[in-house]
């Protein structure tokens, strides 16, 4: 991806002082950078190749001239470019901004993140900042879909070597903890929000989706052809998953009546039994039948609030 840099970053990477640099621009040698404001301008890729064959060009003790006309068809490619260096500027900080406070939620969590250490630490400007996540939330919720990305691609490659669902499984759970921690604060936060802060709401399902879909193909990948379509939802089920994980561990965390060991276990228990429905090693169909027309009696039925007790 074609880098932009600004003026001292050219500097630095060249090791050409920036008046040098403004000299050859004036003189020919170098395109123009792109504007992005009336004091700021972005150099590419071109202009550090170009100013090293300058250099080399200078030590053989070659003209100005002379360069000029060596340098002709580099010059006019360069000059022809259609690369947005603003754009990939902007891509840069959004990714900067993105990594830092990722690591920065999960180290510290929501409340005790502040904006102003993000900013501190890249040495961006405010301004800068808040054209990309103009509030917190919004940096929070993108934070964890970058976290979910960067879990998948790590651990995923890996648990996909093994060939057993429930091993594949616990080691799943275990490399998704600090995820169902950070997905539970997120969620948290999210749903406090305003109806004018639910897209923020959409955002974060979208981050789970890719879990789920890991979780669906391995239901999909023990039912037997040809069988009749499952009555339930493969996606809900996955979610239901996910939503059992969370609750053992709310539960687990009030006191030390259980530990790791205990969600993860129970968490395997519950996987193992739904395989075994799915692949049609236990009839849990037939059964589910039974209580269809109860099923849909309560599903058209408004709950009932219980009355107060007679004092």
């Amino acid at each position: 991806m074609p880098e932009a840099l600004t003026i001292s970053g050219l500097e630095q990477r060249t090791g050409v002082s920036r008046s040098t640099i403004h000299f050859y621009i004036r003189e020919g040698l170098l395109p123009q950078p792109q504007k992005t404001a009336a004091s700021r301008a972005l150099y590419g890729d071109a202009h550090v190749e170009l100013l090293m064959r300058i250099l080399e060009m200078k030590r053989a003790g070659r003209s100005l001239s002379e360069i000029r006309t060596a340098l002709a068809e580099e010059l006019a490619k360069a000059r022809d470019s259609d690369v947005d260096l603003a754009g990939r500027e902007s891509e840069r900080i959004h990714s900067a901004i993105l990594r830092v406070a990722t690591q920065e939620f999960m180290a510290k969590g929501y409340k005790r993140t502040h904006v102003a250490d993000i900013i501190r630490e890249l040495g961006i400007t405010p301004q800068a900042f808040y054209s990309h996540f103009p509030s917190k939330k919004k940096l929070l919720v993108e934070s964890f879909n970058t976290f979910i990305q960067w879990n998948l691609a790590f651990f995923e490659p890996t648990l996909m070597e093994s060939p057993d669902l429930g091993e594949r499984l616990l080691w799943r759970v275990f490399a998704d903890v600090r995820a169902n921690e950070f997905g539970s604060e997120v969620m948290s936060l999210v749903r406090s929000e305003d109806s004018e802060e639910s897209d923020l709401a959409q955002s974060v399902e979208k981050a789970w989706e890719g879990v789920i879909s890991l979780i669906v193909d391995d239901f999909e990948s023990i039912r037997p052809a040809g069988a009749t379509p499952s009555p339930v939802s493969f996606e809900l089920l996955a979610y239901s998953m996910i939503g059992a994980l969370h609750n053992a561990a709310l539960r687990a965390s009030w006191d030390d009546e259980y530990d790791r060991a205990d969600i993860l276990r129970l968490h395997l228990w519950t996987w193992l039994a739904l395989l075994a429905a799915i692949s049609g090693e236990l009839d849990i169909d037939s059964r589910l039948d039974r209580y269809e027309d109860l099923i849909q009696e309560m599903a058209t039925r408004e709950p009932q609030t219980p009355p107060a007790p007679r004092e």
